[in-house]
């Protein structure tokens, strides 16, 4: 059995960095709340307090999507390049040995590593817009 490190055992850095997250959701919330929905609420316009409860919702959705597309994006990217036939490739391009078909069997195996994080890029965007029309209506 692996021993754990001295600062595994007491992860106080978790808790900061929860706490950390916690207090910056709250000031969004509160950002929400008393900057955009009570004077809205006070003018009485109830349908753009209505499309602002669902677009600005939307919005912070849509942008945790776009982060976690760009983490998976970064970590599918790196693991591309983790691959011993793109290594090989790499080394033969550099080498001036390469051929056309190296270049592009890189090409395709970057462009798969891709296609997961940019999906999830393209979502996260969609939600964003989604809620920016919402809330603009």
């Amino acid at each position: 059995m692996a021993k754990r490190k001295k600062s595994a055992e007491s992860p106080i850095g978790k808790y900061i960095l929860w706490t950390a997250a916690a207090v910056f959701v709250g000031s969004i919330l509160w950002s929400m709340w008393a900057e955009t929905l009570l004077p809205l609420i006070r003018a009485g316009d109830t349908r753009a307090v209505w499309l602002h409860v669902v677009g600005l919702p939307l919005i912070l959705l849509g942008t945790a999507v776009f982060v976690y597309g760009g983490i998976v994006f970064v970590r599918d990217t790196l693991g591309a390049f983790g691959s011993d036939v793109l290594q090989a490739n790499v080394q033969a391009i550099r080498a001036k040995q390469a051929s056309g078909a190296m270049r592009w069997q890189n090409a395709k195996i970057l462009f798969r590593a891709w296609g997961p994080g940019l999906r999830w890029l393209g979502l996260g965007f969609l939600l964003i817009a989604a809620g920016g029309f919402l809330i603009n209506l």
